[in-house]
């Protein structure tokens, strides 16, 4: 009798899976929200950062292409309009295809971590990824347009002459 009424008034603790998950993943909060609002517009800008410096060479080793089209003529919109659809379709595609590989590969396999039974890659990204791909691609394409619009037909002739 005497180890009875020691041992019940321990307290039990009950709670629901979904409770205990969510007092887990309390401990990473604010790594979550350094993730979604810190690190992937760092990430966004960094691509932004990457395409405007290939775009930057690409017309940068062009310039006698864009003289020859302005000779042409063709006026300095179309050169930016031929700089950004370029720009902008690679875009599409390099984000469409991305996005389609990490559905298709990632979103289909069992990725198990811990108690998550799947890593989920969301049908939606199939959209998400081709638009970020665009809308990056232009952000980094904006100033290479400008310079390939502005190019000088009689500085491009005289340096290859």
């Amino acid at each position: 009798m005497l180890f009875r009424s020691k041992f019940n008034k321990v307290p039990i603790k009950l709670e629901t899976a979904s409770s205990g998950i969510g007092t887990w993943l309390g401990a990473f909060k604010d790594i979550f929200w350094g993730i979604k609002f810190i690190l992937v517009p760092a990430m966004i800008g960094i691509m932004s950062l990457v395409v405007a410096n290939a775009l930057s060479i690409s017309v940068r080793e062009r310039r006698t292409e864009m003289a020859v089209l302005k000779v042409l003529g063709f006026a300095p919109r179309h050169v930016l309009l031929i700089v950004l659809g370029e720009a902008v379709l690679v875009g599409f595609l390099g984000g469409g295809m991305s996005a389609l590989m990490a559905w298709g590969l990632l979103g289909n396999v069992k990725f198990q971590i811990m108690f998550f039974g799947a890593f989920f890659v969301p049908a939606n990204s199939l959209v998400y990824g081709p638009l970020l791909g665009m809308a990056v691609s232009f952000a980094g394409c904006i100033g290479p347009a400008l310079a390939a619009k502005n190019v000088r037909v009689a500085e491009v002739f005289a340096r290859v002459a």
